[in-house]
């Protein structure tokens, strides 16, 4: 029986490095990530492009996601659907503080400032992280920082209303002053940083400061989640 040879015998159909189940986990990621960065809902020429996806791979994978409730389409464009944040919410409580703790124990340790971390979520507020400076615990026992804090007159419902970073000078406590800072976190919840320090004390120069710092949490969140 004469055998074929190598050429003229009929390969078996390789199977698409784009379409293995691996593949289709990264690709899923890819556009997730891009998805997560864009400033508006993208149309899956762009998304395709941007992962360096064919279009019909890359809107299968959105229909398949779209179907988990993980992205959506409006007008013809896509955008992070409801589960995504649903998902990213369950794990954002032990997230945040652990995101912020280096950081914030620094800016306290260098400042004397008492810090504070704020989770406001369905209308909650939670204290994820806290750090008793120096110069106000010398004041304000800590229990009693606690409290002030939450104190409904605070800058954190100031920030929280305005959506922006406030100020509050000796309402709360005639002893402090305090500067507080508003974010927003994976899950589209809010978290709010706050300092405080002796009153009197230049406040002005630690706004920007701490305004920053916020903005490494909130970056360093983002980057965990990916």
């Amino acid at each position: 029986m004469t055998g074929q040879s190598d050429a003229a015998r009929p390969h078996a159909p390789q199977p698409d490095p784009r379409t293995g189940p691996a593949s289709v986990i990264a690709n899923a990621f890819a556009l997730l990530r891009v998805l997560s960065e864009a400033q508006c809902p993208l149309g899956v020429t762009s998304l395709a492009s941007a992962v360096g996806l064919p279009k019909t791979t890359a809107h299968r994978l959105l229909e398949q996601m779209a179907a988990e409730g993980v992205v959506e389409r409006r007008e013809r464009k896509w955008r992070l659907g409801n589960g995504i944040y649903d998902l990213a919410r369950l794990g954002h409580p032990s997230a945040l503080p652990a995101a912020a703790h280096r950081r914030l124990e620094v800016m306290s340790k260098a400042t004397g400032a008492a810090l504070f971390l704020h989770h406001y979520a369905d209308h909650t507020l939670q204290t994820v992280f806290h750090a008793y400076g120096a110069h106000v615990k010398a004041l304000v026992p800590a229990t009693e920082q606690t409290i002030a804090a939450r104190h409904p007159a605070s800058a954190i419902w100031q920030a929280l209303k305005t959506g922006q970073l406030a100020a509050e000078y000796r309402q709360v406590r005639p002893e402090c002053d305090c500067i507080s800072v508003p974010f927003s976190v994976p899950g589209g919840d809010i978290a709010v940083l706050s300092l405080a320090r002796p009153a009197g004390s230049d406040m002005e120069s630690l706004k920007r400061p701490l305004e920053r710092v916020a903005a490494l949490i909130r970056s360093d969140l983002r980057q965990a989640a990916m």
